[in-house]
């Protein structure tokens, strides 16, 4: 018998609007039944893989990094299904919607068996999903990334699925649907959670799940139609009847779910396999000994006790991850995590801004531990992982640099005069030597721009210099940093660089300077040089500390202020790093490509004698008169004042600073009160013995790992006990051996330092 048309379409006009819908839903909302939306599954073999999918993914990958050994197959679990919303920045309001949504755990979030996580992504990938006149929107304001939203649900949970979380989340924030450009759902979204989106936001999912609009219908008309067929038979006849019915639906969307489920096992787990061996690591050491040539004994004393006996170098060999750094990758733990992930839940932390702020050496001879900071910046910073990854790398590269060489070669000269003395022939072949020259000949620009007739701070310059010649002669210096050390670990709370004009400069130094201007009186020179220190130079000042075309020098010199407390500290205690200063040795620091120190001083002649950054001129009541300027000058390194913060001041002015820094070795952590975020990373050791865990987040549950303790570990812990007197003899040896080294030069590299 044909089911009558027009009762499909009565079922459908009633039904539409029947139910609860769950908090933050709109009254236009989809019909009954699985949302409709784009298969990928029809278009790709792993729909997993497309953009879309990425955030659900990377927070999969997150929550397997956070979670302890028993518990990290949940991460990848295929009963729990992965949602995302992308959101419309145009739509949000940056300081009240986009930051706080971003800081609240910069990271991700878990709690219990939810997770969710916000970040950024970038447009361009995503543009064939989007409506045309979204695109042609954020187009037009000049946005080229995307907010996301991405969540998993809770396993066996009827009430919170991802969608739902996700909601809750958008809720708490005000963020309507209208700010919804895309959502993705791993799973096809449920009759229930299809409710949440608008009608016209593009969806997108995995595989199909649960059933569809038109089977919904379907379904309704065949009860209807069953329950009119034996209502002559009474109510309990038409409860079967309609039983039946759902029965048959239900074993449908049985099937169906359960083929959604098992090709989701399939995809996630070429998913997993693919970040793991990708990201699972650090992707390369950074102010550490490099895993795979771990020395064969550590320089520590502990180290050299350990190795007066085979028996307990087993008992060693268990809790040393250097011993099996080829077999069993170190996982990246902190900012080493974030820097090998695939960049999408870096929220809004801006890698060009980090900068060294904490140094610690334990003693466990497998590296140092170290936090940066970094601004957080929305969708205005730099996210990419790759700048993070460059930042590192120069700041560790820099520090072994500033080990390795002798301060007193710590500078560099840019001037046509002396082609031949433009820096020390050893920091010329590293990347810090680089950093200087190029910040040198950045500072000449600078005065160029400063000093230019047409700026404001030009003119009023111009219109007081006297005479017919004019000396800038600037040198970048270090002034006075702040720090806070607490036995082996340094705080470096403010660390200025300075600019003083070359007067002052040799006058500091012990050194008469000649005249700039032989031609021209003292007093007239006196007179130009006090105008530009008072009207130039503060400007200058102020570009070198806080300009981003500075960032490498600041960040360089960070390092340098490190290494110098490092050199302190290696005079009273054995260090890790100890037997590389004044070693000389920069072959594991040397820069690679055809880069040499004469191709910057090339630039810099070549912009002097155009005079790019040369002012030859100014007029003067319609006359014109012509100055000789000369711009010279350099940066110097080579002494680096320290100021030490007193126990007491730093307790009351930076209340919760070691907290933010401990909670950053293992995962970004945002500082309370203000817009900077922490990442750190561990030593090798430390975060193969748990420092660097999972960190407790404010108003989360927390899971902390209950590892297993291996035998061999216990028995290093007795080592203390039973080793006191062979330790003591060792010490001593060990003092009188870096007596030696320090002693004779020659003698240190005999003894010889750990390699690297």
């Amino acid at each position: 018998m044909t089911r009558p048309r027009w009762l499909a379409a009565l079922l459908l006009a009633l039904l539409v609007p029947l139910g609860s819908a769950p908090p933050g839903v709109a009254d236009d909302k989809r019909p009954p039944g699985a949302a409709k939306g784009r298969d990928l599954s029809m278009q790709e073999e792993n729909p997993l893989l497309t953009s879309p999918f990425e955030p659900i993914e990377k927070l999969r990958y997150d929550l397997w990094r956070e979670l302890p050994k028993a518990d990290k197959n949940e991460a990848w679990n295929p009963y729990r299904n992965g949602a995302a919303v992308f959101l419309d920045p145009t739509m949000l309001d940056y300081d009240h919607q986009v930051m706080p949504l971003l800081r609240e755990t910069t990271t991700f979030s878990h709690t219990g068996r939810q997770a969710w996580a916000a970040s950024v992504v970038r447009v361009d990938p995503l543009r064939e999903y989007l409506k045309r006149a979204a695109v042609q929107r954020l187009d037009d304001a000049k946005w080229g990334e995307l907010v996301v939203v991405s969540a998993l649900n809770i396993q066996k949970s009827k009430q919170r699925h991802s969608e739902d979380v996700i909601q809750k989340v958008l809720d708490k924030y005000g963020i309507g649907d209208e700010a919804e450009l895309l959502g993705s759902s791993e799973r096809q979204n449920c009759s229930r959670c299809a409710r949440l989106y608008r009608p016209d936001t593009p969806l997108v999912f995995g595989h199909p799940y649960d059933i569809s609009v038109r089977e919904w219908v379907d379904r309704e008309v065949e009860i209807a139609w069953a329950r009119n067929k034996v209502a002559h038979l009474g109510p309990e006849a038409e409860r079967r009847a309609e039983k039946g019915v759902r029965d048959k639906y239900q074993e449908r969307v049985k099937r169906r779910n359960a083929t959604a489920k098992d090709k989701l096992v399939t995809d996630l787990g070429e998913v997993r396999r693919g970040l793991e061996a990708r990201y699972g690591h650090e992707p390369s050491p950074a102010f550490s000994v490099d895993p795979k040539q771990c020395p064969d004994q550590g320089t520590g004393t502990q180290s050299l006790g350990l190795q007066q006996t085979l028996v307990l170098t087993a008992a060693a060999k268990a809790a040393n991850p250097c011993d099996d750094a080829e077999d069993t990758p170190r996982v990246a733990t902190g900012l080493g995590s974030m820097l090998a992930a695939p960049g999408l839940s870096t929220g809004g932390i801006d890698f060009s801004s980090m900068e060294l702020r904490y140094l610690s050496d334990p003693g466990d001879g497998s590296g140092l531990a170290y936090s940066f900071s970094a601004d957080f910046k929305p969708l205005k910073g730099d996210a990419r992982t790759a700048t993070g990854r460059a930042a590192l790398s120069q700041s560790s590269d820099a520090f072994f640099v500033w080990l390795s060489l002798a301060p007193q070669n710590f500078w560099v000269n840019l001037n046509p005069d002396e082609p031949e003395r433009i820096v020390d022939g050893r920091l010329g072949r590293t990347d810090a030597g680089k950093v200087m020259l190029e910040a040198d000949l950045e500072m000449k620009k600078t005065v160029g721009k400063l000093i230019h007739p047409h700026s404001a701070p030009g003119r009023k310059f111009w219109a007081g210099v006297r005479g017919d010649c004019m000396s800038f002669r600037n040198w970048i210096l270090p002034a006075t940093a702040s720090v806070h050390q607490d036995g082996d670990k340094l705080y470096i709370l403010d660390a200025p660089l300075d600019v003083k004009m070359e007067t002052q400069y040799l006058k500091d130094n012990g050194a008469s300077s000649a005249a700039s201007c032989p031609e021209q009186d003292k007093a007239t020179e006196d007179h130009n040089e006090a105008l530009f220190r008072n009207l130039i130079l503060p400007r200058l000042k102020k570009a070198i500390n806080t300009a981003p075309e500075y960032a490498d020098l600041r960040r360089v010199y960070l390092a340098r202020v490190a290494a110098e407390w490092y050199r302190e500290l290696s005079r009273t205690k054995d260090t890790t790093y100890g037997d590389l200063i004044d070693s000389g040795d920069i072959d594991n620091w040397r820069r690679t490509g055809d880069w040499q120190p004469t191709d910057t001083f090339d630039r810099y002649v070549d912009s002097y004698t155009k005079g790019e950054f040369k002012v030859t001129d100014r007029t003067t009541k319609g006359s014109t008169t012509y100055v000789r300027s000369y711009v010279y000058g350099g940066v110097d390194l080579t002494r680096i004042p320290l100021k030490t913060v007193t126990d007491d001041r730093f307790t009351s002015d930076f209340a919760g600073l070691p907290q933010s820094v401990d909670r950053s070795l293992n995962a970004p952590s945002a500082a309370a009160g203000d817009e900077t975020v922490w990442l750190g990373s561990p030593t090798p050791r430390q975060a193969e013995t748990g420092i660097g865990a999972p960190a407790k987040q404010e108003g989360h549950e927390t899971q902390e790992a209950q590892e297993p303790v291996s035998s061999g570990t216990r028995a290093l812990w007795l080592l203390p006990a039973l080793l006191l007197a062979p330790i003591a003899l060792l010490r001593l040896r060990r003092r009188r051996l870096d007596a030696a080294r320090r002693a004779n030069h020659l003698r240190r590299n005999a003894v010889g330092r750990p390699p690297r």
